[in-house]
């Protein structure tokens, strides 16, 4: 399961892909990448424990019907203000 710590991962990877990217459109995009990896463990962090434990959990343990989690912000994607 992802984790902020996941996500800080996957930016620093594309950070230092980007550092040695010959292919300056390639440098870019791994940039906007590390960024959104980013912004999502700043999201991931965000998130209520209750929530985020219940996403942590293996399939069947935890509150309530892993069904359920449906209905729940998606995680990867930033809060917005609404």
């Amino acid at each position: 399961m992802p984790s902020a710590a996941y996500f800080r991962r996957q930016a620093d990877i594309c950070l230092q892909l980007s550092l040695i990217a010959s292919n300056e459109a390639v440098s870019r995009r791994l940039i906007a990448m590390a960024k959104d990896y980013q912004a999502m463990s700043e999201a991931w962090g965000t998130m209520p424990p209750d929530i985020a434990a219940r996403l942590d959990a293996p399939e069947g343990e935890g509150e309530g019907d892993p069904a359920s989690l449906s209905s729940l912000p998606d995680p990867s994607r930033p809060p917005t203000d609404s």
